[in-house]
């Protein structure tokens, strides 16, 4: 008998202890969502996030949504919310539409009390943002990651018009810090080889792209080819030689050009392409300087240090002391084609993928189209 209530009490004592253990577990469901760091208040009337039984915060997709400056619109016949008027989540569905392709859910939206519910890290994703989750003393914490540093290696012909779509970006995330760090798409390559801290590669040919692909360096599922260029030849504004083709830089009135070095800047290649073209590359070489990147030979056909130099028609656009006596032929050179891609081993995937798209974007492509380029 004594045996009996001594294994009664034992039971007992073990029940208190798992039903405390259970209770410790329920508070897990109720976690707190943060914003950078800082914790925000959620009115009863938005719903209350939790985590399901896959430990996934669920969050009614306007308290994100909302804090983060987002609008958010309903369709109850579709049973579709929508998110900035281009981000689409559909009651039952495990997919979130974007402007920019598909986000793929574990789980499927639900509507719980009238308040639309997925996973936390999907809405903050699909906005461009990640999730950060951490568990303190039986809390969790969901924090939505705004502040982020990027680093992007561009081809130098870019910078002018990267310099303005930096800025409409910083705009829409202003705590966002992206560095852009400009220079020939080949040495930029090669600084990305040699383990070079960068998120994002816009590279001035797919040449360069291939070569880091080929080593496993990108996010495959990022590159696009973004925007094509010209090659044009030009000569000082106030030049008196009179040349008017790539073919007439033999011409004793040219005594130096200026190429970008062909083994890491894609334009001094196309150029020597071109040359190859009119079968008079020897000569031209006998004549040529080299440059690190296209801005330094714009550089110096502006100084009139050369008498003619090869450069993007975007390049060119740019000064008002050079003049374009040519453009090159489509069918003298490879397509110049710039292509850009999130690099793998960022620590900052989400965001360099937001800005990759945004780059896709109207407000992008004006800025490109406006400084010359063909927006594809």
């Amino acid at each position: 008998m004594k045996l009996f209530k001594k294994v009664l009490l034992l039971s007992t004592m073990a029940a208190v202890i798992f039903g405390m253990s259970a209770v410790s577990s329920s508070a897990l469901t109720k976690p707190v969502i943060a914003i950078d760091g800082s914790p925000i208040t959620i009115a009863s009337t938005y719903g209350t996030p939790y985590v399901d039984s896959s430990n996934r915060t669920q969050v009614p997709i306007r308290v994100v949504a909302e804090n983060l400056g987002a609008d958010v619109s309903w369709d109850g016949t579709s049973q579709t919310a929508t998110i900035d008027g281009n981000i689409k989540i559909k009651v039952g569905s495990s997919t979130i539409n974007t402007a920019y392709g598909t986000i793929t859910m574990d789980t499927k939206a639900v509507n719980k009390d009238g308040r639309i519910y997925v996973p936390i890290r999907f809405v903050a994703n699909a906005l461009g943002y990640d999730i950060e989750a951490t568990s303190n003393n039986g809390a969790i914490t969901a924090n939505v990651v705004t502040k982020v540093d990027l680093t992007m290696s561009a081809a130098a012909s870019l910078k002018d018009a990267l310099g303005e779509v930096q800025a409409l970006y910083k705009a829409e995330k202003p705590n966002a810090n992206l560095t852009i760090n400009f220079g020939g798409s080949g040495t930029l390559q090669q600084q990305i080889e040699q383990g070079a801290p960068v998120d994002l590669f816009f590279s001035a040919a797919k040449s360069n792209m291939t070569a880091l692909k080929d080593k496993d360096l990108l996010d495959n599922d990022t590159i696009k080819n973004l925007l094509q260029n010209k090659l044009v030849l030009v000569v000082p504004s106030d030049s008196k030689a009179n040349i008017s083709s790539f073919a007439d830089v033999t011409s004793s009135a040219i005594g130096k050009i200026a190429l970008g070095e062909p083994t890491t800047v894609p334009a001094g290649k196309y150029a020597q392409q071109v040359f190859t073209y009119y079968n008079i590359l020897d000569a031209v070489t006998a004549k040529t300087v080299f440059a690190k990147d296209v801005r330094e030979v714009l550089t110096w056909v502006e100084s009139g240090n050369v008498d003619a130099g090869v450069v993007y028609s975007t390049d060119a656009k740019t000064s008002s002391k050079v003049t374009v006596v040519a453009t090159a032929a489509d069918g003298s050179h490879d397509p110049i084609l710039y292509p850009a891609a999130v690099i793998k081993s960022t620590k900052h995937s989400v965001a360099s993928k937001d800005f990759l798209n945004f780059l896709t974007t109207d407000k992008a492509k004006a800025v490109f189209v406006k400084y010359g380029f063909s927006v594809l």
